[in-house]
């Protein structure tokens, strides 16, 4: 009887994390290369870091629906909506396969958070600054623990992103609607997105990471669902003693599959050992397309490279006789220029050697008239001048 309840339980859960929540989404690798010791640190601090967002959220979102009447609709409204979609988007971003996109997408929405909180549409949405000192706080330690995982340069470069990609996709609202920044990190670090994919480690890495996702499923989704039961009642007509009997039955049975896990650690293991059994043929098959897929890319790859060498040497060949017949027309213009110099040089010759000799007859035509001017000019004028005296005389 006990075994059928917790079944219908195991039931209700899959069907709840496959209609609304990611966590359980099962991932098969085929590779059995191991996480780094930065991978599996980044993992663990990561999810610690969760849990205390989630109780620090959960405590400063009490004590704002303290200070406001039972009665006030909107205002426990906003409480219960900043404490249901604050945690279901962190643990949708801390709960990833890969340690470093859980680690840069957490940061970033924790850094979305604060900053709207900061905006004018978050700090006037409650009394008091206890929302703005939680985000502050939780800030202050995602940043620390950043710092601690990510060394020098690199802890400065996505620091810068995060506080840039955070200002480009604002929260403007309490939906948190999270926006992936994974992928734009990598493409802001320079890191090419199939050499950041990383294997989901060895089957133990594996399963301890579908073990920490039932866990939270276990202890977050009861509470979520409880906020979410609450906020509907409190905007509906659903009576009190109908939403009290209802939360009541969902605590009850959450409890049961609660203490069935913790008090049946071998039950889980054998579940475990079983899964992996179940899933070996799965994992062969894969496996052997995987080396069917390689060995077909190596054989477009060889394929590929012959066609690059041919086309690489049929383009050698094109630009060698490209630059024959360049050097062909470059010596045949060279020749004509060649036969146009010495017909110039020729022409400029003949035109200096006609123009001296010009210059040359002009010079003694010149020559005989200055020898006539200088000999014969003052005999003439004397022979005129003797000739008037002797008319004169007479």
């Amino acid at each position: 009887m006990f075994l059928r309840h917790f079944y219908k339980v195991l039931t209700l859960m899959v069907i709840v994390s496959v209609s609304g929540c990611s966590l359980l989404e099962v991932k098969l690798d085929s590779q059995t290369t191991p996480l780094t010791k930065q991978e599996l640190n980044m993992r663990i601090l990561t999810r610690e870091y969760a849990q205390l967002f989630f109780t620090q959220v959960e405590q400063s979102a009490d004590e704002i629906s303290a200070t406001y009447d039972s009665q006030d609709t909107v205002h426990q409204s906003y409480v219960l909506l900043w404490k249901i979609n604050a945690e279901e988007g962190l643990q949708s971003a801390a709960y990833q396969a890969s340690p470093t996109a859980a680690l840069i997408d957490s940061w970033v929405f924790t850094y979305q958070m604060d900053q709207f909180f900061q905006s004018e549409a978050g700090s006037t949405l409650f009394l008091g600054d206890s929302a703005q000192a939680t985000s502050a706080r939780l800030l202050t330690e995602i940043d620390a623990l950043a710092k601690s995982l990510l060394k020098g340069d690199v802890y400065r470069s996505s620091k810068e992103f995060v506080e840039q990609f955070s200002s480009e996709h604002p929260f403007t609202d309490l939906t948190f609607f999270r926006t992936p920044a994974y992928r734009p990190w990598l493409a802001h670090s320079g890191i090419a997105e199939d050499e950041a994919v990383t294997t989901l480690g060895t089957m133990p890495e594996a399963m301890g990471d579908v073990s920490d996702r039932l866990s939270l499923v276990s202890e977050q989704t009861p509470k979520i669902m409880t906020w979410k039961a609450q906020l509907i009642a409190m905007n509906s007509s659903v009576s009190g003693e109908e939403f009290t009997a209802t939360m009541e039955s969902f605590r009850k049975t959450s409890e049961s599959f609660q203490d069935f896990v913790a008090n049946n650690p071998e039950y889980m293991r054998n579940l475990a050992e079983q899964m992996a059994i179940e899933l070996q043929p799965l994992v062969n098959d894969i496996d052997a397309k995987t080396d069917a897929k390689l060995v077909q890319l190596s054989g477009e790859r060889a394929a590929l490279e012959a066609m690059v060498a041919r086309e690489r040497a049929e383009l050698v060949d094109m630009i060698e006789r490209e630059r024959k017949a360049i050097a062909v027309i470059v010596a045949t213009e060279r020749e004509k220029f060649t036969q146009d110099i010495d017909k110039v040089s020729q022409d400029v010759l003949t035109l200096a050697m006609d123009k001296l000799v010009s210059l040359i007859k002009s010079t003694i035509i010149y020559f005989v008239l200055f020898i006539i001017a200088i000999f014969f000019a003052p005999l003439g004028l004397g022979y005129m001048l003797g000739k008037r005296a002797a008319v004169k005389a007479k």
